[in-house]
């Protein structure tokens, strides 16, 4: 297994989707920083990790996906709408699918990008999603959905 130091001289691309969670979890947090600092919210920035996102909130490491949810939040706040809502469908399934019968912390992570995606406007997405997850087998995730409708009415 390749050390630490190996992995952070990876690009940013290729720790994106390294078989490894630390060089996934290095590149989320790197992500975080990088949209943090962005001012332009139509930087091409956001457009390079467009079609990742939804592979952030579904990461099969739990330390990592925490660490991905933080991007995909950091890249709400700061993308347009007219980037940020291209993926909202991919994204909040993804959300509903693996967060909301997570940890607490992580599915508290899963509920604000629901409810970040319907301040964006593309609460169409978000409720045609939202309203497949009450058809889910699991009980957990039927009561999140139900508790996320009830937020968003709020």
């Amino acid at each position: 297994m390749a050390d630490d130091a190996e992995l952070s001289k990876l690009p940013l691309e290729d720790r994106l989707v390294h078989k490894v969670w630390k060089a996934r979890l290095s590149a989320y947090e790197e992500l975080v920083k990088l949209y943090k600092k962005i001012d332009d919210e139509n930087s091409n920035e956001f457009n390079k990790y467009l079609g990742m996102l939804k592979k952030f909130v579904v990461d099969s490491n739990a330390v990592a996906q925490d660490k991905g949810l933080e991007a995909v939040l950091a890249f709400l706040e700061a993308a347009s709408p007219s980037i940020s809502g291209r993926v909202a469908g991919d994204v909040v399934a993804g959300v509903i699918i693996k967060c909301l019968n997570a940890r607490p912390k992580t599915k508290e992570k899963g509920i604000n990008i629901i409810l970040m995606y319907i301040e964006v406007e593309k609460q169409d997405i978000v409720q045609e999603e939202v309203l497949k997850g009450l058809e889910n087998k699991q009980p957990k995730i039927v009561a999140a959905c139900t508790s996320v409708l009830r937020q968003a009415i709020r």
